[in-house]
């Protein structure tokens, strides 16, 4: 099927679009899932990369990639996450917490969101 001229740019716009709102693994833009667990998956990406937790609840990142990661999160330190390790950081406030791996941080980005 062939469109017309006219409707070429509406749809390479609206296919932009699609493709953007599946891809939620650079910036944290996904849905919030209700998890204290984050994979560090392979193909550089946090899953999930927006999650929701209850103030006081620790949140566990586990490097399941080929590659060492790392987890800066909001005003903390940054910790490097070797092949097959585990990192875990206690939320005790509520609020929304950014945190990236500074290695890989145009592909790596995500939030943790505490209520």
């Amino acid at each position: 099927m062939r469109l017309p001229r006219l409707l070429l740019p509406a749809a390479a716009a609206l296919a932009a679009t699609v493709l953007a709102a599946g891809c939620g693994g650079a910036g944290g833009t996904g849905p919030a899932v209700a998890t204290d667990h984050v994979q560090m998956a392979k193909s550089y990406r946090f899953d999930p990369d927006v999650i929701r937790i209850k103030a006081g609840d620790t949140v566990t990142w586990t490097n399941n990639d080929n590659f060492t990661h790392t987890v800066k999160v909001d005003g903390q330190d940054n910790h490097k996450v070797g092949r097959g390790d585990s990192f875990s950081i206690k939320f005790p406030k509520s609020g929304t917490y950014k945190y990236e791996c500074t290695l890989h941080s145009h592909d790596m980005r995500g939030t943790v969101i505490v209520s």
